[in-house]
């Protein structure tokens, strides 16, 4: 059954603001002074509150990671339902300790409760750390509302995502770690959430080309080239379907693979045509492996789209201009659409993959679907 995500809540800013005057106000004021004659009071400590994040980088990155995973769960399409789980406040039985809600709670189509820790490893990090004492209280959170606990790492330095349950990690003193190679063995994101890998045969080729009869050479040596066509290949065959022109796209600009350039002439020394090529980047060994299976991998569908919403979130030099955008509800599962491989006569051979998480001490699987 087919499933649309979209919207609830749109948020009011007057009505979103009044829970932070708890927050900036003392809970209690010495005079009979009325709340609205506090306005300029509620405004400057909101004010330093907000110029202290700003200022904080690894805050704003944070908030960006936690942001991301909420697209690229409303981008897969597969849940019936994504929440923000720890806002606002609660009140609870302490008699068994602490209590920590969660980043998020989503339910899975078939009704499952998942409660959903998302954490941002810096580039060069191999390994997250976790408070023993902070996934205690998650977990009790866990089992007090009937969810199941699990935690979501975005590994910046590869660009991946892995959900694992607390089972995963290992404890060491008053920490727990969870080791990259670990997460990946045991990674749901793509059993749970509905993520996948793509392949296809390389080069896909953006080709175009030029009408000679009008080209031009000005006297300082430049070339005044007329677009005479354009054309989309994949493994050297022209893309006319609408839907694979739409998933090449898609995959040229975020697929990872590297642009290289070749300028074609004629025997007159004319421009031809421009072909921006796109190939994965490996060695001779995985060439060889390519040449041999008949297709190179992309990454994970998660790993696309969160470097699509990261680069439109941030200026070209880096700067972090916003937290978020709009996620696009079931892109990504609209990218591929379930009849595909039926369809006769592809010009765009794709092969999609889903990993099963192995058990610890194994490796991973892959099955083909």
């Amino acid at each position: 059954m087919n499933m649309t995500l979209r919207r609830g809540r749109k948020g009011n800013l007057g009505l979103e603001v009044m829970p932070l005057l708890e927050l900036a106000l003392p809970s209690v004021d010495d005079g009979q002074r009325l709340l609205s004659d506090r306005h300029a009071e509620s405004v400057s400590a909101i004010s330093d509150a907000l110029s202290e994040s700003l200022g904080n980088i690894s805050r704003l990155q944070g908030w960006q990671t936690q942001y991301a995973f909420e697209a690229v769960v409303v981008a897969l399409g597969s849940v019936r339902l994504i929440k923000v789980e720890d806002s606002g406040l609660f009140y609870f039985d302490d008699a068994d300790g602490e209590i920590q809600p969660p980043d998020y709670r989503v339910v899975l189509r078939d009704g499952t409760q998942l409660l959903i820790e998302v954490k941002n490893v810096a580039p060069g990090g191999l390994e997250s750390k976790v408070r023993a004492k902070d996934m205690a209280a998650a977990q009790a959170y866990a089992e007090a509302t009937g969810g199941r606990l699990l935690y979501a790492h975005f590994w910046s330095n590869m660009g991946m995502w892995t959900l694992v349950e607390p089972s995963v990690f290992s404890p060491v003193g008053s920490q727990q770690r969870l080791p990259f190679v670990d997460a990946i063995k045991a990674n749901e994101m793509q059993s749970l959430l509905g993520d996948g890998m793509l392949a296809s045969e390389p080069p896909l080729t953006f080709s175009v080309t030029m009408d000679r009869e009008k080209e031009k050479l000005s006297q300082d040596d430049w070339r005044a080239l007329t677009i005479g066509g354009v054309e989309l290949l994949g493994a050297g065959r022209v893309i006319a379907d609408p839907d694979e022109l739409r998933l090449a796209w898609f995959l040229i600009w975020h697929g990872g693979w590297r642009e290289t350039t070749e300028t074609h002439v004629d025997d007159q020394g004319r421009v031809e045509r421009i072909d921006f090529i796109y190939r994965p980047e490996t060695d001779e060994d995985g060439e060889r492996q390519i040449t041999e299976q008949g297709f190179a991998f992309f990454g994970p569908l998660s790993k696309m789209y969160t470097l699509r919403f990261l680069q439109s979130i941030t200026t070209d030099e880096g700067g972090i201009r916003a937290l978020r955008e709009e996620p696009e509800p079931a892109i990504l599962a609209q990218l591929v659409p379930e009849d595909y491989w039926a369809r006769e006569n592809h010009v765009l051979r794709i092969w999609r993959f889903r990993q099963i998480p192995s058990k610890r001490d194994s490796g991973s699987s892959y099955a083909e679907s």
